[in-house]
């Protein structure tokens, strides 16, 4: 069963470094991987897809005819990426945006109501400069935008000092895993975000092993990296800092519906379960809070304009010995945290972590937007990464052209095709050859255009510290994928997977199938749960790591089939896992 997912799964992917110079269609033998790969490789942009930049904004147009284009994300998926990558970085997302923690407090206060206020009521009141951190959601941008300011100036000592102020401080976590567990708080000394119950995570540099205070950096960086490991990514994925993110619009939506708290949720799934049980056929009509007014909703269904971004970022150290370059100005660097575990790594015989302070590098981000009802979901890699076009492949019909030299004549430059070679065996067969890089795909003409009247990748950094969009190290990011359905027009079901964030079963990946899973449940005393349906499959990657889901979705995952009325079993949260992280209210504050 397994070859036969692993087949049928591949049948999704892209073709080999296409672009600097093809042969003779006569010449080119493919091997079976490459016609396994063949509608993976398909290209998805319409050859009439554009964009040009209107009042500082990109527009999408039919470049046939200069006219707007109506739905760009399903017409021009790759072209769409790249719109969505540029408005992220201008965005400053990796600052601007708010992380998990501050769209879902670990102890959250309940929802200020008229003639209430946070100072008086110990509530919380979108848009109050005076709502608790500790108890109320917060958008850095807003918050701390006299901070961030300052931070994007400051030269290289005060940009350190200040890059460490535990209001700017971001959390980060390790990726999940196949038991999805809820995420796990990286507490500071002193963090404004810590709760006082919790017990702060130490330095690296300073931990307590049989209670003497040793440095273990050295250590780390000579242990993270096993010689048997799956992959380069494998160890990138369970050794850097994933710090997921969301813009404004989304942040404000879960603050003012109620729903960066547990009990917010769960009142929503129970107006869907009575207006199934009562009103069946006929659905409530969701009203989101608008302009202070408080809504009524019957389902998480974020506004068109929602965007939510999972990046992922490597220690510099750990980067130079995974035999990454050691030039920081190949890369988008930031201070960052990234929780060690000691146990794991023989450093210490009892459970212990510690967390790796210092210059991260952004190697990898998926960005999913809300501009089609299930999402459009794209994912972007560096280029120094090996595995980057492992397995599925790299495709990319708009911003950067294949550099595959053994390309036949006359065929679509949008496709890398997996590295490969023979297995030499008795009988031999063409098998995938990880980890071995790929040659640099080159910018196509209009993009390189955008980029330059956009002020992204035109210039240095003037800072170590903190990423500016007019480092030229945006340009070292290339799209691995778009991804808009679950299925093609012939029925094969659509993949999409990033060789750090998937890496060990890239080669089932789907980040719109493994999203549709994420719901919430009502449990029998009343209270939610966000784990009734998992990231993650009964079945097993070549590796013997668990699989995400693929394909379609189930309807019986969310509604129980019986002789009677149809009951939901499972709310899908709009393709949210983050939902996860929301906690019911303090108690007394309901």
């Amino acid at each position: 069963m397994i070859l036969r997912i692993a087949i049928y799964l591949a049948t999704f992917m892209a073709i080999f470094l296409s672009g600097l110079s093809a042969v003779q269609a006569d010449s080119y033998k493919p091997t079976n991987i490459d016609a396994t790969l063949y509608f993976q490789a398909a290209v998805k942009d319409r050859e009439y897809c554009s964009m040009v930049v209107k009042d500082g904004e990109l527009v999408a147009i039919n470049k046939l005819t200069g006219k707007p284009m109506s739905n760009a994300a399903m017409t021009c998926p790759d072209m769409f990426s790249w719109k969505l990558f540029a408005e992220v970085v201008r965005d400053r997302f990796w600052s601007n945006w708010a992380d998990e923690n501050d769209n879902w407090p670990s102890r959250p206060h309940v929802l200020c109501q008229a003639g209430q206020s946070p100072d008086k009521n110990a509530c919380c009141q979108p848009g109050s400069a005076d709502n608790d951190p500790k108890h109320c959601p917060i958008y850095p941008a807003t918050r701390h935008a006299a901070k961030l300011q300052r931070l994007t100036e400051a030269l290289t000592d005060e940009a350190h000092e200040m890059a460490r102020d535990l209001a700017l401080r971001r959390d980060t976590r390790l990726p999940f895993h196949h038991t999805l567990k809820p995420l796990g708080r990286l507490r500071m000394p002193e963090s404004s975000k810590a709760n006082a119950d919790e017990a702060a995570t130490p330095a690296c540099t300073s931990v307590k092993i049989d209670g003497k205070p040793r440095n273990l950096v050295a250590e780390i960086v000579k242990r993270f990296n096993p010689g048997d490991a799956e992959s380069v990514g494998r160890v990138i994925r369970q050794t850097n800092a994933e710090l997921t993110i969301r813009n404004q619009v989304f942040h404000d939506y879960l603050f003012t519906n109620n729903l960066y708290n547990a009990n917010g949720v769960v009142d929503v799934f129970q107006a869907n379960q009575q207006n199934l049980q009562s009103d069946a056929p006929y659905h409530g009509v969701n009203h989101s809070s608008q302009g202070g007014q408080s809504g009524k909703l019957y389902s998480v269904d974020l506004p068109p304009d929602a965007i939510m971004i999972k990046s992922n970022w490597l220690h510099h150290d750990l980067a130079v010995a995974l035999g990454m370059p050691d030039d920081s100005k190949q890369y988008i660097s930031k201070v960052l945290q990234t929780q060690i575990d000691l146990q794991a790594l023989g450093l210490s015989k009892s459970p212990q972590s510690c967390h790796l302070d210092g210059i991260h590098h952004l190697v990898a981000f998926h960005v999913s937007s809300k501009d089609i009802p299930n999402w459009v979901w794209t994912s972007f890699e560096h280029i120094s990464l090996p595995g980057r076009c492992d397995i599925t492949g790299c495709n990319d019909a708009y911003g950067y052209a294949s550099a595959d030299k053994a390309r036949p004549d006359g065929t679509a430059d949008n496709y890398v095709k997996p590295n490969q070679r023979s297995d030499r065996l008795n009988s031999p067969s063409i098998v995938f050859n990880p980890d071995k890089g790929y040659p640099l795909e080159t910018i196509r003409p209009e993009w390189d255009q955008l980029l330059a009247a956009l002020h992204i990748g035109s210039g240095d950094s003037t800072s170590q510290v903190e990423p500016d969009p007019e480092d030229a190290a945006w340009r070292n990011f290339r799209l691995k994928g778009s991804q808009v359905e679950f299925v093609n027009s012939i029925g094969q079901a659509t993949l999409l997977g990033n060789s750090i964030t998937e890496a060990g079963f890239m080669d089932g990946s789907s980040c719109i199938s493994c999203h549709a899973r994420a719901g919430a449940a009502v449990n029998s005393d009343g209270s939610a749960n966000f784990l009734a349906l998992s990231v993650f499959e009964r079945s097993l990657s070549d590796f013997g790591y668990a699989r995400s889901h693929y394909g379609i979705p189930d309807p019986f995952w969310f509604y129980n089939d019986n002789n009677s009325r149809p009951k939901m079993a499972v709310m899908q949260t709009d393709f949210i896992w983050g939902f996860l992280n929301a906690r019911p209210l303090v108690p007394g504050k309901r």
